[in-house]
This record gives C-alpha cells, sequence and structure tokens, in this order.
C-alpha cells in the first residue's frame, strides 16, 4: 500500500478523538464514581433526565452508555445512526450538565458528530472531496468553542481566579496581578485564535490551527479533571487534523 493509500485513514481522526472523549467519560463514571455522585447530589437539574432515581445507578448507567459510544466509534459499525444518537446523546448533556461542565467544549465535539453524520465516513469508504466540503462545520464550531471560552474567562473573571489559584500550584504561587495579566493574556488569545478560524481564509488559518492545537493542549495540561479536559484533548486532535488538511490540500 502506496503513502497516498494511507491518507484516507487520517479522515478517521476527528471519529476517533469524539471516541476517546466518550471512553475516558465512560471510565470516569467508575473509577472516579463518587466524583460524579457528589455533583450530581449538588445539582438538582440533572436529575429530570436521569434513567433512575437511583444516582449511583443512572451514573453507571450513563458511564455504560458513553462506553458503547465509544466502541461504536472506534469500530466504525453504522457511523452515521451512531452519530446521530452521539448528537442527542451531547444535546442531553447540553441542556443538563450546562456551564462550566459541558458548555461551550461540547459544541466542538457536536461539530464532530455533525460532520460525521452528513459525510457517513469511516477509512475503507472515505470521500476527501465530499469530506473536505463540511470542514467549515468543525472549523466554526471550534471557533465558537474559543470565542465562548473567552467571554467566560472576562464575565466570570474572579471566579476563574480563584479556581485556578486552587487547581494549580504554580499559578497558586503566583502574585494576584501576575495572575490576572495571565488570564487576560488567555482571554485575548482566545479571541485573537477564534477569529482567525472563523475567518477562514487559508494563509491565516492554517497556522492559526496550529496554534489553537498548542493552545488546546495547553489547556489540556492546565485544567484539572473531569471538568472539561477531557473534551479538550478531543478537540485538539481535531484541529491538528483540520491542520493537517489545510496544509495537505490547501482546504480548510
Amino acid at each position: 500500500m502506496s503513502v497516498n493509500e494511507y491518507v484516507v485513514y487520517f479522515n478517521d481522526i476527528p471519529r476517533y478523538g469524539l471516541g476517546i472523549v466518550f471512553l475516558w467519560f465512560g471510565i470516569d463514571k467508575f473509577v472516579i464514581h463518587d466524583f460524579y455522585l457528589s455533583w450530581f447530589s449538588a445539582t438538582e437539574r440533572v436529575r429530570i433526565l436521569l434513567p433512575t432515581q437511583d444516582l449511583s445507578l443512572s451514573i453507571y448507567g450513563i458511564g455504560l452508555i458513553e462506553l458503547v459510544f465509544a466502541a461504536l466509534l472506534f469500530s466504525g459499525v453504522k457511523i452515521r445512526w451512531v452519530s446521530l444518537a452521539v448528537i442527542v446523546f451531547l444535546i442531553l448533556i447540553l441542556i443538563t450538565a450546562q456551564y462550566p461542565s459541558s458548555y461551550p467544549q461540547d459544541i466542538g465535539l457536536l461539530g464532530i458528530a455533525t460532520v460525521l453524520v452528513l459525510t457517513n465516513v469511516t477509512w475503507n469508504k472515505a470521500k476527501t472531496e465530499k469530506f473536505l466540503k463540511f470542514l467549515p462545520i468543525m472549523r466554526y464550531s471550534i471557533a465558537a468553542v474559543l470565542i465562548l471560552w473567552a467571554v467566560d474567562h472576562i464575565t466570570n473573571f474572579d471566579r476563574h481566579i480563584g479556581w485556578w489559584q486552587l487547581q494549580n500550584p504554580i499559578i497558586g504561587s503566583m502574585s494576584p496581578n501576575e495572575v490576572e495579566l495571565l488570564l487576560i493574556s488567555i482571554f485575548i488569545t482566545e479571541i485573537l485564535l477564534g477569529g482567525m478560524i472563523a475567518y477562514g481564509k487559508i494563509r491565516i488559518t492554517k497556522y492559526s490551527l496550529i496554534a489553537v492545537t498548542a493552545f488546546l493542549l495547553f489547556a489540556f495540561v492546565a485544567l484539572a479533571p473531569p471538568t472539561n479536559n477531557h473534551q479538550t484533548i478531543g478537540l485538539a486532535l481535531l484541529t491538528g487534523w483540520l491542520t493537517y488538511n489545510a496544509f495537505s490540500k490547501n482546504r480548510v
């Protein structure tokens, strides 16, 4: 098999990234079960859509659903129908988990699932041109995540400073002015990167995607689990894949 024939496998990266997110969250429901039990107990709105009134059993049930999604996404079986189910699941999570556990990072995951529905892509039947046609959906979803993160960092400025100081020992050792400057820098970075990706001009977008991938990897390391860094690694894989397409096919 030639190098060009292997390229078709790259079209699976968004699907695998989505699968990794569900795999990680599914495992977490069993490994750090007490954390979710505490969070569900303190969050009244999530009980509306729970499969049972037993919180512990519901958490295990949700974890099992997430693991099934992960297995199906990795296998590529009936990917269009699986992705439709994933979209419904993510919308329910957005409605119930809300900010900051789900919103806005799950918007990026919805972008991946939407493209999978539209293209029905798995490696053995990927049509590159068909797939490239829908790349803007993923690009705009990532831009939306970055811009909404930026808005959140400014509107909830004090909360983020306090949370960072508690969660990250390095930031905890910084002075209040240094932490404020760091948060403002991140806000500016998110606005600039989100705007450049949304703009869509290939000369700007392909380099901004490199920066976004690095930024998302930074966020993945800096954020304490399981708040939202599980989604972040899936989004980093997506932007890395978009970067590959931008440079190799001059499309994004």
